[in-house]
């Protein structure tokens, strides 16, 4: 299904003011994040056997411009998606791409072994894997 594009700049000033106020909204509920902060990058979470996998989708992002860390059972990813800029004397017809700085955070479903966490970014995908540490991972109890 396509959806119809307006032929009507859209002003960046106006959705950094929809942001500010989500994270407004955001901190007078309690939620204390604004939607930008929950939604980018979206993640997908799967656990096998032996850890898990996080796929967050980052189009535009550079590698050297993620960083990932572990901590207390988070896992934080942080980073800058670069605002593309129009060349001199152009304008602007649309412009919903959004840039910026963004950190987001997620709850891990198992001790993970830190040391032996692996991240690649491809093609605006980034695939992070969190192997279970020895002590999350199943146990076979034999009966005597």
């Amino acid at each position: 299904m396509f959806s119809r594009v307006q032929r009507y700049p859209i002003n960046r000033s106006l959705f950094n003011l929809e942001r500010e106020i989500d994270g407004l909204f955001g901190s007078v509920l309690g939620t204390g994040r604004s939607v930008w902060d929950r939604e980018y990058p979206a993640v997908d979470i799967a656990e096998y056997e032996n850890g898990s996998v996080i796929i967050a989708e980052m189009p535009g992002v550079k590698k050297e411009d993620v960083k990932i860390s572990v901590q207390d059972g988070v896992l934080a990813i942080s980073g800058e998606r670069k605002v593309f800029t129009l060349a001199e004397g152009s304008r602007a017809i649309r412009n919903e791409c959004c840039g910026g700085k963004f950190n987001r955070a997620v709850d891990l479903p198992h001790e993970v072994k830190s040391d032996a966490i692996t991240a690649e970014l491809t093609d605006g995908v980034l695939r992070i894997v969190l192997p279970k540490a020895e002590e999350a991972r199943p146990k076979e109890i034999k009966i005597k």
